[in-house]
């Protein structure tokens, strides 16, 4: 897999918890998007989404009525997601992520936030050319302590995967 892949299925892969912070002049507005969002096993709601830049980050905000959850995705010194429960708290890395191409979805943290993103995910998918990503339906990431990947799986790997570690 080429870096600038990584980059993309990465910022696919993030989660986190809560912490809006508006948009400031240092600030770039990338897309906003009106969709759907889901916490744990909870319907799917409405939700905005503004990607943003912030410095050498990219956020994303998903506002849910008045609770928001934020999560970034860092490429120095290596690529890596971090999410945060609330503005001014410490960012922490992500556990794992889902990316779900058939339904637009991402799912952060054992499910704990879902997201559809078409926009986000059309971005993956032009990114993501050649044989290694024809037809998939499914990508996987879980990712160590420090953040940074350490598996990747796809389609029935993914379920395979899931099977071998118990869940």
């Amino acid at each position: 897999m080429n870096r600038s892949l990584l980059v993309w299925l990465s910022a696919g892969f993030a989660c986190s918890w809560l912490g809006w912070a508006p948009v400031h002049a240092e600030t770039d507005l990338i897309y906003s998007l009106n969709t759907t969002c889901s916490l744990g096993k909870g319907k799917a709601q409405p939700c905005q989404v503004e990607a943003v830049e912030v410095g050498e980050a990219t956020e994303y905000r998903h506002r849910l009525g008045a609770r928001t959850i934020s999560y970034r995705i860092l490429e120095d010194p290596t690529v890596r997601i971090e999410g945060r429960k609330a503005a001014g708290a410490p960012w922490t890395s992500v556990r794992n992520a889902w990316i779900n191409f058939a339904t637009n979805e991402l799912c952060f943290n054992d499910r704990a936030f879902c997201v559809v993103n078409p926009t986000f995910l059309a971005d993956v998918q032009a990114e993501a050319q050649g044989p290694a990503f024809e037809g998939r339906e499914t990508v996987g990431l879980a990712f160590g302590e420090a953040g940074r990947v350490d598996i990747a799986c796809f389609d029935n790997g993914c379920r395979r995967l899931l099977e071998a570690i118990g869940r």
